[in-house]
């Protein structure tokens, strides 16, 4: 929890603690000229301000600000100016330290990365910095290191957490020769690493690489917000200048002045998206801009691929078809499990784990031979066995024969299985107006087999290309189209789309690089949680900016007529932009 202390110690509050300084002694003193200190601090804290905006060629600076303080120096309202100063520095500090609080999360996965790396040479071991280590180098990642280049294992295994990946917190084991993804965490013995590219180009500089450009890109709704801050700006000279020709007193001027004074506009929209960046990535899901946060608000328009983005992607023993009296299914099973376990293929590791639930012996099989393309093939006891697809599926979905002296004696069904939660999410989305569909370069008999419950248009053999020309097709219309993926073939379409969401797997860094939101998990929800945490950063967004703007527009009429003073005014506007403030960080918790 953080507390009020903790707050008004930060590095964002010299500046407001220095002012305070100031006004304490010239009440103490009662001189005045020290309430003209305090103001000279709050005019050049605007002038180092608006020279980094206009450096970033940003033109939305506090111009009612400046005016206000150089008119309470002119009028010789050195109290009022005083406070002015003030308040302004307390709503910069507060913005400041309002951003700095969201950003935590994001500078977070940056300060995991190590600095230097443990490179084996002829002579021994020794430590370089990351930018020394090129393609081939062997390095010795210690316990508890983070992995931050990819690369071949060159130990006999290793033992990695890939949370910063995957978010998936169970460690992994690998063998020799598998190919490890930088950024998982070596929580093991010491490993051997044989690099396959520099750091700049490694998994995990990817992942970051969304990060960082989600700091440089202003959403939409914030550039709107600075446009209208010049429009606001007029609004508040104009009635400014009325009140003084309506009453001749240039103490309404400065009141009316004040009360805009800063504009809320300025500070709303920035905390909102900042805080909804922080928040996605407290869920492993990283959002590469604030525009993105705004199309996830206003995409209505959803295409989803099949395997491994609502399903897992992992096939599935869902029947096995005896063609011999003699064989059992326990018995089969045995057969094709000593077969498929000198094989990495998906349906292999599915018949082994099958196997591990049945009550058949264990058996070992010998001279094992596997030919791409046509399956594999061995000795188990005295006969030769192969594991080879079906000829006659029937549409039943994936299915492989265990053959022996050239007949099947037995035949496995497999199936993909659904995410847990993705009706729930289809429903969350449904009850908000969203058109949904489903691509897939399966056959149509098996998407309607695992999809037809949802009543959702299925697209049947996509390949990239059609999936692309779909989504140009609803964008002709002028639809906003979002697709949501997970692998190589999915990265055009991912591209092209408005918004694209990837699931982060450890083998599809283009379709990462293609989309607008990664999310590094396996959780179906994460779905909804993406595009809810969208809605709500823009709405809070637009929210805090129209509650800015309407207390403002009240307090200033009321300025107007003359029932507030220039330093009354001062501290209710303070009070108005700690109330947008407070309402825009909603987005972060």
């Amino acid at each position: 929890m953080i507390s009020v202390f903790d707050i008004l110690r930060s590095r964002e509050f010299h500046s407001p603690f220095f002012i305070s300084i100031c006004i304490l002694l010239a009440f103490l003193l009662q001189e005045k000229w020290v309430y003209g200190i305090a103001i000279l601090l709050g005019l050049w804290q605007l002038l180092l301000e608006s020279y980094e905006r206009i450096r970033r060629r940003r033109w939305n600076l506090d111009y009612l600000a400046f005016i206000a303080l150089g008119m309470a120096l002119f009028l010789g309202a050195f109290l009022a100016g005083a406070v002015i100063a003030l308040m302004v520095a307390v709503s910069a500090a507060l913005e400041k330290y309002g951003a700095a609080r969201a950003e935590k999360t994001l500078r977070g996965l940056f300060e995991n990365i190590p600095k230097t790396a443990l490179i084996v040479t002829g002579g021994g071991t020794h430590e370089v910095k990351l930018s020394a280590i090129q393609k081939g180098d062997v390095l010795l990642v210690r316990p508890n290191e983070m992995l931050a280049f990819d690369g071949y294992l060159l130990s006999d295994r290793a033992l990695l957490n890939e949370a910063n990946l995957t978010g998936e917190m169970e460690p992994v084991a690998y063998a020799e020769t598998a190919v490890l993804k930088s950024g998982a965490v070596n929580v093991g013995e010491t490993l051997k690493l044989c690099v396959l590219g520099d750091f700049e180009h490694s998994s995990y500089r990817k992942i970051l690489s969304l990060v960082e450009e989600g700091k440089s890109h202003p959403s939409p709704i914030v550039r709107l917000a600075e446009r209208y801050n010049i429009v606001f700006t007029f609004f508040a000279l104009a009635l400014a200048a009325g009140a003084y020709l309506f009453s001749g007193d240039w103490q309404r001027f400065l009141a009316v002045l004040v009360i805009a004074t800063p504009c809320p506009l300025l500070i709303a929209a920035p905390i909102s998206f900042i805080g909804g960046l922080n928040k996605a990535a407290r869920k492993n899901i990283i959002i590469k801009s604030p525009l993105v946060l705004e199309l996830l608000a206003k995409t209505k328009l959803f295409f989803f691929d099949k395997t491994g983005t609502l399903t897992l992607g992992q096939p599935r023993l869902k029947k096995v078809e005896l063609f011999e009296p003699s064989f059992s299914k326990d018995k089969a099973l045995a057969i094709a499990a000593a077969l498929e376990q000198h094989s990495f293929h998906p349906i292999a590791k599915a018949l082994v784990q099958e196997r591990c639930f049945s009550e058949g012996e264990a058996l070992t099989a010998r001279d094992v031979e596997e030919k791409i393309g046509e399956g594999i093939f061995g000795m188990v006891g005295k006969s030769r066995y192969g594991i080879i697809q079906a000829k006659q599926n029937r549409g039943s979905g994936m299915a492989v024969d265990l053959e022996t002296e050239g007949k099947s004696v037995a035949r496995f069904f497999f199936d993909d299985e659904l995410k847990q939660d993705v009706g729930r999410v289809f429903d969350y989305l449904r009850g908000r107006g969203y058109t949904l569909g489903i691509l897939t370069g399966d056959k149509k008999a098996n998407a309607e087999r695992l999809f037809g419950q949802f009543r959702l248009p299925i697209y049947a053999e996509c390949r990239p290309e059609r999936k692309a020309e779909l989504i140009r097709r609803y964008q002709r219309a002028g639809e906003l189209v979002g697709m949501v993926g997970d692998g190589m073939n999915d990265a055009p379409a991912l591209a092209l789309s408005d918004i694209g969401i990837v699931f982060s797997g450890t083998e599809n860094s283009a379709s990462i690089e293609a989309a607008d939101v990664a999310i590094f998990g396996r959780d179906a929800w994460l779905i909804r949680d993406a595009i809810h945490i969208g809605r709500r950063s823009y709405h809070v967004a637009l929210q805090s900016i129209l509650i800015g703007i309407g207390l403002s527009v009240i307090g200033m009429s009321f300025a107007f007529f003359g029932f507030i003073s220039p330093l009354s005014g001062a501290i209710l506007q303070e009070v108005i932009d700690v109330v947008v403030i407070l309402n825009a960080l909603r987005s972060t918790y």
